[in-house]
């Protein structure tokens, strides 16, 4: 039994796939097909099935998944444990995030991070809040951007608050308002996004007993935007996901106003190997330094 045979189990798992699991690790499919079988034999346990759908855990691979991240979470520490008595020089911290802290945060943040630590190295798990909060409880990252507040059970500070606006056409009618009411939106042809931390717009929506009937619904900001432009519908968004775009749009703030707050958060700081002690510190300090609250 080795470490790689455990990556290869939890990167199939996390993938889905054998050819993506293989891809990701810089296996051939063959070579982590072996180790996979390998490890099996050693155990005289089932742990995956695999068909054509990809690959699927068993009952007994479900029982010993988490006692595999835990090991697997362990030697990182240890790993970064050694790293920190060499100057933290290498080790990896894996980071739960959502499209738009994606684009606007996290450049700047593993920027400065990287000038005092370029040995390490970041992998970036895109998910929505439900699935982000999921994989912090159960180690599968270190740190997550969230809705906040967030579990109790999850250490969390408060980061942002990003306003909630309406977007229109330049050419629609209504992009000429200075507040968009919500009461108006059940009149509106419109475009739901479901994108990371949503929750907060479907709150909205719910304090106000206002149900739409949305004419699409779309993962892809990207996409609702250009579907905005094109006059196909409105949609609300936060700020910080339309920053960025060069499309013809209009911003509208709401009344009442709206907002989702977004924070950081860890399982427990002191389960934190050092690099993701810091990190989690260098978010904190980049927000209060270089991301200011946007007025509207």
């Amino acid at each position: 039994m080795s470490l790689s045979q455990y990556e290869a189990f939890i990167k199939a798992v996390e993938t889905g796939t054998m050819t993506q699991a293989a891809e990701e690790l810089g296996y051939t499919q063959s070579g982590l097909t072996k180790a996979l079988n390998t490890l099996e034999e050693q155990w005289n346990v089932k742990l995956l099935t695999r068909g054509r759908n990809g690959v699927q855990l068993t009952t007994e691979g479900q029982l010993l998944l988490p006692y595999i991240r835990t090991l697997l979470h362990d030697q990182r520490r240890l790993s970064e444990r050694i790293g920190e008595i060499n100057g933290l020089r290498e080790g990896l911290i894996r980071i739960g995030t959502f499209n738009s802290v994606s684009a606007q945060w996290l450049p700047g943040m593993i920027k400065r991070f990287q000038h005092d630590y370029p040995g390490i190295r970041f992998e970036l798990l895109h998910g929505t809040d439900t699935q982000i909060v999921s994989w912090i409880a159960d180690g599968r990252v270190d740190v997550g951007f969230v809705a906040y507040p967030t579990l109790s059970e999850l250490e969390s500070e408060f980061l942002y608050r990003d306003p909630i606006v309406g977007i229109f056409s330049e050419d629609d009618p209504y992009s000429r308002m200075e507040k968009l009411n919500i009461s108006e939106l059940p009149n509106l042809p419109y475009i739901a996004l479901n994108e990371g931390v949503e929750d907060e717009i479907t709150a909205i929506l719910d304090k106000n007993s206002i149900t739409l009937d949305a004419r699409f619904v779309e993962s892809d900001d990207h996409a609702v935007i250009a579907m905005v432009e094109k006059g196909l519908g409105i949609s609300l968004m936060s700020v910080m996901m339309i920053q960025g775009f060069d499309r013809r749009i209009v911003a509208i703030p709401l009344e009442p106003q709206g907002y989702r707050d977004i924070g950081i958060a860890c399982r427990n700081h002191n389960l934190l190997s050092s690099a993701a002690s810091r990190f989690y510190e260098c978010a904190r300090r980049w927000i209060a330094e270089e991301y200011k609250p946007i007025e509207l």
